[in-house]
């Protein structure tokens, strides 16, 4: 288990886009309607930084964004969410990601991303990236979009190699879906090859069970590949949804279920999920307790349009306070 070593702060090292969510429906005659669409901060580092600071904890963002409209959403929505921005870059010479995001009644939602090659995000150098900067580093997290391709690829493995070797905890969501690492749902040998070199840095990974562990680590039996992804040294979870997470951390193998809420959007939910963990670790809370942490913000999450909800600690515990208790 990895534990509080102190105060200090959490840094986020990875991914920072635009997302562009129109919700769409069906009226009562059947016919498809869109709302007005909305532009919210996302990326799944962006958005576990975001998440992070509005549980309370210190956080500094570390990536680069286009010098754009888009580019000034993502810096304004980080700095008002508390987290510190010194070192997210704006570059001259590349855009900022737009992802777009069709929302359905469910909350289930289909997404493209714009540029296709050449974001922003994927160009963070080494310089940029230096986490030595930081006066006291606790925890250094990052993201597998950002580890598709260079530089910002080397930057996040030799900052999570420094860290490693600081002896700060690291973490890494897998987050494969969807990234120019698949050629018709397989990965590219490469990316593969940098994921595990990834994995092997961390001392936490997160991922979802079939599009991303299972890739990884093929197996009939999900607990086994979550077995697989965590060795001995590392605590694995494998978000599932609906269904119940599954944690291997040393010898123990928990499953752990999710709170049930009202669906309104879904993404970010693994984003928020990942905070929540993050935080409760940071408060030396059980594995356990951590995983109902990640439920709730996760959960929380998903009521509300947009990838980071607005809700705080006191509405965590308050969430988790208000479920039956778990069996």
């Amino acid at each position: 288990m990895v534990t509080n070593i102190g105060s200090g702060t959490v840094v986020i090292l990875g991914d920072a886009c635009v997302d562009m969510v129109v919700k769409s429906g069906r009226d009562s005659k059947g016919n498809e309607f869109k709302l007005r669409p909305e532009l919210t901060c996302g990326g799944s580092a962006a958005n576990t930084a975001m998440i992070l600071s509005q549980l309370g904890v210190s956080v500094a963002f570390v990536g680069a964004v286009g010098r754009d409209a888009f580019g000034n959403i993502v810096a304004g929505s980080l700095s008002a969410a508390g987290v510190d921005i010194s070192k997210l870059i704006q570059l001259d010479d590349a855009y900022t990601t737009v992802v777009i995001a069709v929302v359905y009644l469910d909350g289930t939602h289909t997404m493209k991303g714009w540029p296709l090659d050449g974001a922003a995000d994927l160009m963070l150098e080494s310089s940029h990236g230096d986490i030595s900067v930081f006066d006291n580093p606790i925890w250094l997290h990052s993201t597998g979009l950002s580890i598709v391709k260079g530089p910002t690829r080397e930057t996040v493995l030799s900052a999570m190699n420094y860290a490693r070797n600081q002896g700060v905890p690291v973490s890494f969501d897998l987050n494969m879906h969807g990234s120019l690492g698949h050629i018709d749902g397989m990965l590219k040998k490469q990316y593969e090859h940098n994921l595990r070199k990834a994995i092997e840095l961390s001392d936490c990974v997160f991922g979802s069970a079939s599009d991303e562990i299972a890739l990884l680590y093929p197996h009939e039996n999900m607990s086994q590949a979550v077995r697989g992804l965590a060795g001995m040294t590392r605590t694995a979870i494998s978000r599932r949804g609906e269904l119940a997470a599954i944690c291997a951390s040393g010898s123990e193998l928990i499953e752990s279920k999710p709170f049930q809420v009202d669906t309104v959007d879904t993404i970010g939910a693994g984003d928020a999920f990942n905070a929540g963990f993050i935080a409760a670790q940071l408060e030396d809370l059980s594995i356990e307790k951590s995983l109902q942490w990640g439920h709730a913000t996760a959960g929380l999450s998903i009521k509300t349009v947009g990838s980071a909800g607005k809700f705080d600690r006191i509405d965590v515990l308050r969430f988790i306070e208000q479920q039956p208790k778990l069996v």
